[in-house]
């Protein structure tokens, strides 16, 4: 992944446009849409505002282009599949999701502050790419229902996003080789019995905590969310409860200290359910394949909260940001250090590669509402994580 070339200024290149989109991509990516401005991109390609403007309105305008690019060539890569040497394929495709690790922080992160509109046409194209995936599972994959399809398809689009939220000392050639793999690895999966998407959206219910600061706090979780932090302020967060804006003040001292609370309490639930888990195995293998089911039901339950460790741990101040990276990281390890005792013969870098793979399957399965809502979704991606892993069920499952 390298940065774009910066053209010198005073020329006129014939693809501006296309620069132009390459480095709003990689400024979006690096520091976040919110905080990147039309000059920053100006900057990067070495002209100045108003040269801009020629090609685009505004940064809203940019960010579309931007994100149909990219689902744009993610389409056109399934639909060059060649089922006739499709191995051959797979690596293909896992070289372009390694090189190109910005898709998966554009469509995962920053798609997020399109407008409506584009938001819409973004939905329909997610649809249209997920239904060629699943069309090629099935033709692979007989046994295959619509919705076990839908559900790998999903699957294989989480692995694919995989590199773009973690980093590895592998060469871009060997992580290829070992995404591709693991894409396979689901094409080998045993397929999901009597799993059946339940179409019908939940609605909230359910009770809210009585105090007033958990309350607040699970609000502000659901908004930073569905809005994004950056857009939801304190008096919506009140608003959510019935409560006046400054109410809120006298349980945290700022937004900020909400998030901070949030990330520091999903790090904290996920090492309190892995230590749980380790305390009551008794061998590598039933406490690794306990830490996928658990993460699983965690990640399902609080889709919400793994949302925010996902997208909203780069807008924390240090030392918050750092202390969440840390526990993020912490927590990966829990995982290549139970794996590498079931493989023993597993590099330490690649077994990173496969734990974070299943991961980001689980985190984006969690995100997608149809699945996220059907009950079965639990036991059919927990089956799945440990089969990529190759780590049979627990022994007291």
């Amino acid at each position: 992944m390298t940065s774009v070339a910066r053209p010198e200024r005073g020329t006129r290149p014939s693809n501006r446009r296309e620069l132009i989109g390459a480095a709003a991509t990689e400024l979006f990516c690096t520091r976040g849409y919110e905080h990147v401005g039309m000059g920053d991109i100006a900057e990067a390609v070495a002209v100045g505002p108003s040269a801009l403007y020629r090609h685009f309105a505004g940064k809203q305008e940019l960010l579309d282009f931007v994100v149909a690019g990219c689902l744009g060539s993610a389409t056109a890569l399934v639909d060059s599949v060649d089922l006739e040497d499709f191995d051959l394929s797979l690596l293909r495709a896992a070289e372009v999701a390694v090189s190109n690790r910005y898709t998966g922080i554009l469509l995962g992160r920053e798609a997020r502050h399109l407008a409506a509109g584009a938001q819409a046409r973004l939905r329909v194209a997610v649809r249209h790419l997920i239904g060629r995936i699943a069309a090629l599972l099935a033709v692979l994959r007989p046994d295959l229902d619509k919705d076990a399809a839908d559900l790998m398809a999903w699957s294989v689009v989480g692995i694919v996003l995989s590199p773009a939220f973690s980093q590895s000392d592998l060469s871009d050639r060997e992580q290829a080789r070992l995404l591709a793999q693991l894409i396979g690895g689901i094409l080998t999966a045993e397929a999901p019995v009597g799993y059946t998407i339940e179409r019908r959206r939940r609605e909230r219910t359910g009770l809210l905590p009585r105090s007033r600061r958990e309350a607040l706090l699970q609000e502000a979780i659901r908004l930073f969310a569905e809005r994004r932090y950056a857009s939801v302020g304190i008096e919506d967060v009140a608003a959510s409860l019935g409560m006046a804006g400054p109410s809120v003040y006298n349980h945290f001292d700022t937004k900020m200290d909400l998030l901070v609370t949030a990330l520091n309490r999903g790090a904290a639930y996920l090492y309190m359910q892995a230590s749980d888990g380790l305390a009551a195995s008794d061998s590598a293998q039933d406490a690794l394949s306990g830490l996928v089911a658990s993460y699983v039901e965690f990640a399902l339950t609080h889709p919400a909260l793994v949302d925010l460790l996902v997208t909203e741990v780069r807008n924390l101040p240090e030392p918050h940001r750092d202390a969440a990276l840390t526990a993020q990281r912490d927590y990966v390890e829990e995982w290549v250090h139970l794996l590498r005792q079931c493989h023993p013969d597993r590099a330490r870098s690649a077994a990173r590669l496969q734990v974070q793979a299943v991961l980001s399957l689980v985190n984006l399965v969690a995100r997608v509402p149809h699945l996220q809502a059907t009950r079965a979704t639990a036991g059919a991606v927990a089956e799945m994580g440990r089969h990529l892993l190759a780590v049979p069920p627990a022994s007291s499952a």
